[in-house]
Formats: structure tokens, C-alpha cells, sequence
């Protein structure tokens, strides 16, 4: 065999790993169905999210992590997959190191919608992650574009999804609005989240009480003034006062649950801050000719026809 075809054969051995990778509610699932991946075993934090009988059912945190962690295990074995993720954590880039230093050759697909089509998609479906992760997935996402093109050799497609059009309006709006910064855009979500009732997440998991807890709580809190209507703030008093009530038989003191109060909202006041770096950053790349020419759009069927011979 001479040493050019024994090289190709070995290529042709090595392992593959296409990623479909994108924002919250850009549609990857929508190109996913496009291309002829079937063959591949799938790795979809969806697995679990979706699942009642398992531990992170309407968790998409641990979901997400738990993937990760199957498709290292899997990797192990040199098994070819499709790897569904958001491509924003920050393990990402290393993960993909990892699956190349067990010999994989990779692949990533990266979907792109408007930020504002995205906030859009995500509240219209039954589940949906919270407002502020819609914004940073997106921001962390196609920030590195550049950087997923190096780590590939340029196995890299983006398809653009605009819905046919559909979300014009509202990304219009949203580009007007980003000419102000991120007090334009939070301006413009407010109105839209009144009009349409989005802006809440599906994850979010309630304190349950039995009856005699709630009693108690009732007590406990019928003089301290916190937000009630805030359910998050609601949230962390209930559970600092469940956490002193079950390990001791009382409820926390006024002391106690105001540090609580203050803690919260003290993270409250960073997560804020950071989310509005985070819009801002989102203001800056949608005017910025450089980010847009990055978005070198090609069809469901090219990238289907690119995939295929990566494959």
C-alpha cells in the first residue's frame, strides 16, 4: 500500500464530532432535522429536560452539564456523535481540545438568529430559560466565531435563521432600540414582555411548604419587610427559613433573614450589572461591519453536502 493511501485510510478512521451549536432558541434543532446525522449518536441536554422520571427534569444547568460529561465518557471509546450545546460555557473550548486529543476530527455547525429573535423564540415555546441567559448564550456564542474556525481547521458553517422574515418587525425594533445601549434595550423588552407576557422562566421551581411550614412561615415573616412580589427574593426567604426551621424546630430570627435579604440582593445587583455588559456587548456587535461579515451564511443543503464530506 503505498504511504499516501495508508494516511487517507487512517483519516478516514479517526472519529467524528459534529457540533450543533448556537444561541438559546436559534433553531439548531430546526437545522438538525435538515441534515443526515441519523447515523450519529446524539447528545441533547433535552435528553434529561425533558424526561419526568429523571433527577434533572426542568433542569437546564445540570442537563447541560451531565451532556458534557457524556459525550467526554463517549469520546473515550471513539465513537462519531453530534453533540448539541449552546457552545457558550466557558468548559467549551477546552471540552473540544479534549475530544481532538482523543483523536476526533470536528465539525461545527453554528446556527445564528437575531438576538431579538431569539428572546422571541424562546418565550414561545412551553419551556423557556430566563431572560438574562437568552442575552449571554447569544453574546458568548458568536463572540467567537473567529475562535471555533481556528479550533476547527476551518471546519466551520454558519447557517443564518431569520424565520423567513417572520420576526422583522420586532428585530427592527430591537435595532432601533440597541442605538440607545442596553437602556434602549431593556426599554424595548419591558414593553414587549408586557404585551406578550414573556420574561419569566419555565425552570423556575417554587418553594414547597406543608401546611404546618407555611403556618410558621407566615409567622415568621408577618412583620419583616422583603419584596413578597419579587418571587426570587420570595424564594431565598422561604428557604433559609425551611433550612432553620428543619434543623432546629425554629424559625430564623429578623437578624437572620435579613442578612438573607441583603446576600440576595446583593447578587441581584451583580447579576444586573453584568447583564447589561452583556446587551451592551450585544449593541456594539450588531453595528460592527467586522462581527457581520463574520456570518458568512450558507443553506441547510450546502451545509448538509459540507457535512457529509467531513463524514
Amino acid at each position: 500500500m503505498k504511504l499516501i493511501e495508508a494516511l487517507l485510510l487512517e483519516v478516514r478512521k479517526k472519529p467524528k464530532a459534529v457540533i450543533m451549536a448556537g444561541g438559546a432558541g436559534s433553531g439548531k434543532s430546526f437545522l438538525l432535522n435538515q441534515l443526515e446525522l441519523d447515523s450519529l449518536q446524539q447528545f441533547n441536554p433535552d435528553k434529561y429536560v425533558e424526561d419526568p422520571d429523571h433527577p434533572y427534569h426542568n433542569k437546564l444547568g445540570p442537563a447541560s452539564i451531565q451532556t458534557e460529561k457524556d459525550v467526554l465518557a463517549t469520546s473515550e471509546e471513539g465513537t462519531s456523535l453530534v453533540w448539541d450545546t449552546t457552545a457558550s460555557g466557558k468548559k467549551f473550548e477546552g471540552n473540544v481540545e479534549k475530544l481532538k486529543a482523543n483523536g476526533y476530527e470536528v465539525y461545527i455547525v453554528l446556527v445564528y438568529t437575531h438576538p431579538m429573535i431569539a428572546y422571541a423564540k424562546n418565550f414561545e415555546r412551553g419551556r423557556n430559560v430566563p431572560a438574562a441567559p437568552v442575552f449571554a448564550t447569544w453574546r458568548n456564542a458568536y463572540q467567537k466565531i473567529e475562535s471555533f474556525n481556528k479550533m476547527t481547521n476551518g471546519n466551520l458553517s454558519i447557517f443564518v435563521n431569520d424565520h423567513g422574515g417572520k420576526y422583522r418587525e420586532l428585530t427592527d425594533g430591537f435595532n432601533t432600540a440597541a442605538k440607545n445601549g442596553p437602556k434602549g434595550i431593556k426599554d424595548y423588552l419591558t414593553k414587549y414582555n408586557e404585551k406578550t407576557g414573556a420574561g419569566k422562566s419555565s425552570f423556575f421551581q417554587p418553594v414547597v411548604m406543608s401546611k404546618e411550614e407555611e403556618e410558621e412561615f407566615n409567622k415568621a415573616v408577618a412583620d419583616f419587610d422583603y419584596d413578597r412580589d419579587n418571587r426570587s427574593e420570595d424564594k431565598a426567604v422561604k428557604q433559609a427559613f425551611l433550612k432553620a426551621y428543619n434543623k432546629n424546630g425554629l424559625a430564623p430570627g429578623d437578624d437572620q433573614l435579613r442578612d438573607v435579604v441583603k446576600k440576595f440582593r446583593d447578587k441581584k445587583e451583580k447579576l444586573d450589572k453584568d447583564h447589561e455588559d452583556v446587551l451592551e456587548s450585544i449593541a456594539d456587535m450588531l453595528f460592527n461591519p467586522k462581527f457581520q461579515e463574520l456570518l458568512k451564511h450558507s443553506t441547510p443543503a450546502e451545509i448538509n453536502s459540507k457535512v457529509q464530506a467531513f463524514l
